[in-house]
Parts: C-alpha cells; sequence; structure tokens
C-alpha cells in the first residue's frame, strides 16, 4: 500500500485557514482569501508579509446641487462661470472664491435733493420734478394718478403774485377729466389776510357747474369770490378779489376724475 501524503505547514500561522480581509467597520469579513485584485488604488509590499492598500475615489453616486428653491439632480460635473475662482485644496478638495458682479454697469447720477429713477437699462437719471426735503422728510411729487389708467388724478397748482380784476386759479383738460374737487387756499400779499375755499365742478362738454360749498377766511370779508367757465375743451377757475390792486398767491390741490 502507498504511503498518505501529507502537507506540512511551518511558520506562525501553521495550520490556519488562509487569509483573512477584514475592513474596520467589521463589513465585510472575506476568508479565506487567495488573491486580492486592486483598482484604482495603490499596493505597497512592506515586506515581511504586509503590505499597504491606498484605495482611489470613485462610486458615490451622483451628486445633488440646489440654492434651496430650484435644484439640479444627477450632477457629476459643476461648472462655475466668470466671477468664480477654483484652487486646489488638497487631500481631494476643491476651494470655489466667487466675486460680485455680473449685473452690468449702472450709470448716470442725481443731484442732492432729487429723486433719480431708471431712464434706461443699467441706467439711472433724475426728475427735478421729484423733490425729497431731508430737513422735514418730505417728498415732492406733481402728479400722482390713482386707479386704472389714472382715472382719478391727484395735483396741485400756484399761481404767484397775481393781481387784477380777473385771476385764474387753475384750468383743467375736459377732454380728459369730467369732475375735479379743489381746495383752495388764498394769500393776500398785501394786506397778510387769508382765505380757504372748497369747491365741486363739473361740466357737460358746453358749460362748467361750479358750487363753493366751504369758505373761511382771517380778515373782516372773504378776499374775493370764485367762478367757473367751459371753453375750447378746458374747464377754469376764476378769483375775482375783492381789492384787484392787491398781490395775491393762490395754492390749489385739485382731485380730478376722468370722463
Amino acid at each position: 500500500m502507498a504511503g498518505i501524503r501529507t502537507n506540512r505547514y511551518t511558520g506562525s500561522d501553521s495550520g490556519g485557514s488562509g487569509l483573512r480581509i477584514l475592513e474596520l467597520d467589521g463589513s465585510p469579513d472575506v476568508q479565506p482569501v487567495t488573491t486580492i485584485y486592486v483598482s484604482n488604488g495603490t499596493l505597497t509590499d512592506d515586506g515581511g508579509g504586509t503590505v499597504t492598500l491606498v484605495t482611489g475615489g470613485g462610486g458615490g453616486g451622483s451628486l445633488t446641487v440646489t440654492d434651496g428653491v430650484t435644484s439640479v439632480g444627477s450632477t457629476t460635473t459643476l461648472t462655475f462661470l466668470s466671477g468664480a475662482t477654483v484652487t486646489s485644496g488638497g487631500a481631494g478638495l476643491a476651494n470655489v472664491t466667487i466675486t460680485a458682479g455680473g449685473g452690468g454697469t449702472i450709470t448716470g447720477t442725481a443731484a442732492a435733493g432729487l429723486v433719480s429713477y431708471g431712464s434706461a437699462p443699467n441706467a439711472i437719471t433724475e426728475e427735478a420734478a421729484f423733490a425729497y426735503d431731508d430737513t422735514i422728510d418730505t417728498l415732492s411729487v406733481p402728479i400722482i394718478d390713482f386707479g386704472t389708467g389714472g382715472s382719478r388724478q391727484l395735483t396741485s397748482n400756484t399761481v404767484t403774485a397775481a393781481t387784477g380784476a380777473s385771476i385764474i386759479a387753475s384750468t383743467f383738460d375736459g377732454t380728459v377729466f369730467r369732475s375735479c374737487k379743489y381746495t383752495l387756499q388764498i394769500t393776500n400779499n398785501t394786506s397778510s389776510e387769508y382765505q380757504q375755499t372748497e369747491i365741486l365742478a363739473i361740466h357737460n362738454g358746453t358749460n362748467l357747474y361750479i358750487t363753493v360749498y366751504a369758505n373761511i377766511y382771517t380778515g373782516a370779508s372773504a378776499l374775493g369770490n370764485f367762478s367757473g367757465t367751459y371753453a375750447a375743451n378746458t374747464g377754469t377757475i376764476t378769483f375775482a378779489p375783492i381789492v384787484p390792486a392787491h398781490n395775491y398767491t393762490i395754492k390749489t390741490i385739485e382731485w380730478l376724475t376722468e370722463i
């Protein structure tokens, strides 16, 4: 009978079951192992039966990019356009520096006390009629339109240093507006007397009808009276002073309503 063939093992691992591969977190645990294939990594023989395995990147799936509102899914490459600088941070890190810009160049200036507004893309100018007084925190606006298409308009008018038997206090376009409510302040610059009057006015394309429903004054009597006329598609409010030789300033607040 032939003899029995045996394998004899020597060394500290004599009789062992082979090489065991165990990941640090315990998964996976592979044994016995006779061959190791390394992909995207570096395998270094350290001698004495020891090797060092340095793995490369990879895997991990795709990247999702979001700004909190808009989300871009399944992204594998990020490309930064103008205004961004990308530098290496080492050890697989990248530094992205984003500088301000991209909004174009805004040109134009507005003088102190005037209001600036956009007159064209990337350009500003000023409107002299808009005046802001930062001492009393007041913005002066010549005309304000309310409603669709400006169906109601709030504006003002001033007649300065006028004399005569008949002074035009205000006019309005009868082809646009049917009626108007007036608040008028009259100053007699000669006698330092004052009057305030409220008037409603409406026209039918031929005549202007008015009613004076409030009238107060600081002197012994009113400074004058108001009348209304309509001609050439224009409504006119006229002030007739009691003393035509005196000098008057008339300020009106006008609330107009479209036809």
